[in-house]
């Protein structure tokens, strides 16, 4: 019948198959398309064509089977795919029409796409879509920006998808253009820090304490049912437990140190340093995985590896484990609500950032406990600087557990484990509530060599000296 799906899906790669299911189950009529026949006859097949699936074989036939206003979901790779695909559907569209684009793209290309396609009436949506194939199908966490009056249209539809906490859905409008795609950059950069701080701590735990992969996991576990509670430390400990049939050792024993990327937490960093706001952690969890790529590098030099030896006692390095993965989430989440507040401010969102925190406390990679308590400290408050909210919130757990933060750090100097993440997440932390910072020196050093110009405590204006130089 023409006309008749409510929505469709084109692209299915695990999420977008998922995705259509979870519409599927939801009650919505789904029309899918994908480039190649082959894999929609395939998702056929393995989703026994359940009753409101509708596989079309052309684009024209795709978009001929959406009832009006017709609503799109694209699941294509990042980049010039999503270009081919709009440029494929445009001749097809009318005025009303609704694209949501739910990749990775760079929230610069959604912003560019959503005014290309405003001349034609076609209400574009860029949309980060978090909590991976398993999320796509049970309820994903989404960050929507764009056209309001598309949204308008997909609403409705988005809220029953939905990831849910407390029967809240867990999606939300951030406002035009590529602000969907913004939050949703900056959410992945948390997600690069929190997994490298993982990936730290659990390098501590094995040098320090001597912990295998098992009892590594154990100690994961004990820490997922209190403050660290969150997807990434359970996800932790049920892969460090995992073992193959056939194998009697640990899976991760065998899985190469070569961590690759997508390029999301590479756009965090470049972005951080676009707008001057500092967001070390998520940088240093990127350099992290170009670090990890140089494995051919890492062999030939390791035989100059040295380190200090152990000298925190082993009951207190636990302790120190804990409470250092603990800070270094706060931090990483209060770097990425900095990096939120100046994005919104300086490319026009104009989002709070507490609906980020909202979206965030179910369905999605980085969501915990954490997530949860500082959208309760947001709530129903109005601020100049939502970050300075949340360092308020969590300021005694920082007064209380920096002594454990110094000691992981310099633990992990002492036996030789690489710590950045977790070392720039205290330095942050230590930088940004100095009242006053060496910065002075640097400035003074600048005038010195290239008559760069100072600003004074005590006066106004810039000034320039000869520093004793005759």
């Amino acid at each position: 019948m023409q006309g008749s799906s409510d929505v469709g899906v084109l692209g299915l790669g695990p999420m977008g198959e998922n995705f259509a299911l979870n519409l599927l189950s939801r009650g919505f009529s789904v029309s899918v398309y994908n480039r190649t026949p082959e894999r929609t006859r395939a998702f056929l097949e393995r989703s026994g064509a359940p009753e409101g699936l509708r596989a079309t074989y052309s684009v024209q036939e795709f978009v001929s089977s959406l009832s009006r206003p017709r609503r799109v979901f694209l699941f294509v790779k990042a980049g010039a795919p999503v270009d081919e695909v709009i440029a494929q559907l445009r001749p097809h569209l009318e005025e009303g029409d609704v694209l949501i684009d739910c990749g990775n793209s760079h929230f610069r290309d959604s912003d560019r796409r959503y005014q290309e396609l405003l001349g034609q009436g076609v209400d574009f949506i860029g949309m980060g879509v978090s909590g991976g194939y398993e999320g796509a199908l049970r309820g994903p966490s989404m960050m929507a920006g764009g056209s309001i009056r598309g949204y308008g249209s997909v609403e409705g539809v988005l809220r029953e998808v939905a990831a849910r906490h407390h029967g809240d859905p867990c999606v939300a409008y951030f406002g035009p253009g590529g602000s969907g795609h913004l939050v949703k950059t900056v959410h992945n950069g948390i997600e690069y820090a929190m997994m490298g701080a993982i990936a730290e701590v659990y390098g501590v735990l094995r040098a320090g304490l001597g912990m295998g992969p098992e009892d590594a996991s154990e100690v994961f576990e004990s820490w997922s049912n209190g403050e660290l509670s969150s997807f990434l430390v359970e996800a932790t400990y049920r892969v460090l437990r995992y073992r193959e049939r056939e194998s009697e050792e640990p899976l991760i024993e065998r899985v190469l140190d070569v961590a690759e990327q997508k390029g999301t937490g590479l756009w965090t960093a470049q972005l951080s340093l676009e707008l001057g706001v500092p967001s070390p952690s998520i940088s240093e969890a990127v350099h992290g995985r170009f670090v990890s790529a140089m494995k051919g590098f890492r062999e030939k030099a390791s035989r100059f590896a040295c380190s200090a030896g152990p000298s925190t006692a082993e009951s207190d390095l636990l302790e120190a484990c804990r409470s250092s993965l603990y800070l270094t989430f706060v931090s990483s989440y209060l770097q990425g609500s900095l990096l939120l507040e100046a994005s919104s401010r300086s490319l026009g969102y104009g989002f709070d950032v507490a609906e980020a925190f909202r979206v965030w406390r179910a369905g999605c990679i980085i969501r915990s406990r954490i997530v949860e308590r500082a959208y309760s400290a947001l709530l129903g408050r109005e601020a100049e600087s939502r970050t300075l909210q949340l360092m308020e919130e969590f300021h005694r757990d920082f007064r209380e557990q920096m002594v454990w933060w110094a000691d992981f750090v310099a633990a992990a100097a002492r036996l030789g484990v690489p710590a950045p993440v977790t070392s720039s997440a205290m330095n942050w932390y230590l930088s940004v509530t100095s009242r006053r910072l060496t910065a002075n020196l640097v400035q003074a050093l600048r005038d010195y060599f290239g008559r760069h110009g100072y600003q004074r405590t005590d006066m106004p204006g810039t000034f320039t000296s000869d520093w004793g130089r005759g």
